[in-house]
């Protein structure tokens, strides 16, 4: 077998870990040609530096370089972004390191990953300082649920960096769970980690929880989410969607919970989907309860998260790298993109913001267009944009072919901190008479009239001039 010509971005301890990987292999499949680093005083064993990252193409041109090994974590997002469209131009094939705290936490079973669609955002990503995190959470018993979901395990990973008194993993299936408690009582030890298995449509179960263990701040993650999915199941995405967070909303205000933080949807504006609707109820539910509670009730509303279940770019990715068809619905589709560690960031900065009553809607950016995603995705992974087909198949019922991350009748968004906006208003107290009702009979509705009562609950917004 020809081995692979190749370089190495960087120098530093990730370089020296993914040389040593790599090397020590049975069968190398690299034969590791260089290294570039800005730094002079680099070294990787007897292995050349040919010079700085701005040298890349030159080297990759002189020394005949087909791979490319990226292994320098910390690379400001520019500079990231300049070395894969380099590589992408001269069609080599590229690999990044994982995060390192992935590695070490045992998910990325190898020491490269293919470019992927993690890569795709241009703009730096928010970085929390975690000093601040550390006084909000000393001493404090945090409650996260959803916490095996791709947002909410996130926001665990972030709170412990915070050194909580006590972290409650809430989460209805067992084995998400089960996961995250290992993979945090792995990264520390000592932590006072409490995994709950519960069901939020449970109310008693949620009290005998906050009875016990009394929470001080409350991160809401838990919800069903699957578009498609929950216009077929619309009895569970009201079950879950609005009866769970009307359930721990409740049991927040009586168990005199500090902060209490749900995580919303661009969906929720003017929804036009099952889904959509029962989040833009659940968020009315948190500002209602805002004006009769102590405790501080807040929404964080953001678009479509990079790789989180249920998102279709995954989807696109496994087809380009298949050899599928690659499939969307329309050509003019357009989204907001967020990775899961920058929207878990910038949810835990909210919280550190909030004083009640806020939908706090976080900087996505501009719109996506669907369609470059896919071609980004293409060449990310070495192929030519020729090769891939592409299949239209129609918009599905209650899409949007664009999204908002605001209401009409919203206050013109304030930025208040890097990247978070704030959408200011609260809903009528006189909807509290509506969403009772729903809750009180949706089940012995049929399937359009549980749906009508949906959205005439939501129609209210445009009706309303807030305050």
């Amino acid at each position: 077998m020809t081995l692979k010509r190749t370089l190495i971005i960087g120098g530093g301890e990730a370089a020296n870990y993914v040389f040593h990987t790599l090397t020590s292999r049975a069968a190398p499949a690299y034969q590791i040609v260089g290294l570039l680093d800005d730094s002079i005083d680099v070294k990787l064993e007897d292995i050349p530096r040919f010079g700085g990252l701005h040298q890349l193409e030159e080297v990759v041109r002189k020394e005949e370089i087909t791979s490319v090994l990226l292994a320098i974590p910390s690379l400001e997002h520019t500079k990231r972004k300049q070395i894969l469209d380099t590589c992408i131009s001269l069609q080599i094939e590229t690999q990044v390191l994982p995060e390192l705290q992935d590695i070490f936490a045992g998910k990325a079973e190898v020491a490269m990953r293919p470019v992927a669609y993690q890569d795709i955002i241009e703009r730096d990503e928010f970085e929390l300082v975690y000093e601040e995190v550390a006084r909000m959470v000393e001493d404090k018993t945090i409650l996260v649920t959803g916490a095996g979901g791709s947002i909410g395990s996130e926001i665990t990973r972030q709170i412990m960096c915070g050194k909580p008194e006590k972290l409650i993993l809430l989460g209805h299936g067992e084995a998400s769970i089960y996961n995250i408690h290992s993979e945090l009582k792995k990264s520390d030890p000592h932590a006072k980690l409490i995994p709950c298995i519960a069901d939020i449509q449970n109310k008693e179960r949620l009290a005998d929880i906050f009875e016990m263990y009394r929470p001080d701040i409350v991160y809401h993650a838990a919800a069903h989410k699957h578009v498609p999915l929950m216009e077929e199941n619309s009895t569970e995405a009201i079950a879950n969607n609005v009866r769970g967070t009307w359930n721990l909303a409740e049991v927040a205000d009586a168990y005199g919970v500090d902060k209490f933080v749900m995580i919303s949807t661009d969906k929720a504006v003017k929804p036009t989907t099952v889904m959509g609707a029962t989040k833009r109820i659940a968020e009315k539910i948190v500002q209602l309860f805002n004006q009769i509670s102590k405790t501080n009730f807040c929404v964080v509303r953001f678009g479509n998260v990079l790789g989180s279940r249920g998102s279709v770019v995954p989807l696109f990715h496994n087809q380009i790298c298949n050899d599928e068809p690659v499939t969307l619905t329309h050509p003019d589709m357009e989204r907001y993109f967020m990775t899961i560690p920058e929207a878990s960031k910038l949810v835990i900065q909210a919280s550190m913001l909030t004083s009640g009553g806020e939908i706090f809607v976080l900087d996505m950016g501009n719109p996506i267009k669907i369609l470059d995603v896919i071609y980004k995705l293409i060449d990310l992974t070495g192929r030519t944009r020729e090769t891939v087909s592409i299949e239209f198949i129609g918009i599905r019922k209650g899409e949007k072919v664009q999204e908002e991350l605001f209401e009409n009748h919203e206050k013109k968004p304030i930025q208040i901190f890097d990247k978070i906006f704030v959408g200011e208003g609260n809903p009528h107290a006189t909807e509290l008479g509506g969403i009772q009702a729903l809750l009180a009979n949706y089940m012995e509705f049929t399937d359009d009239e549980r749906k009508k009562q949906l959205f005439e609950l939501v129609e209210l917004d445009w009706r309303y001039e807030k305050i």
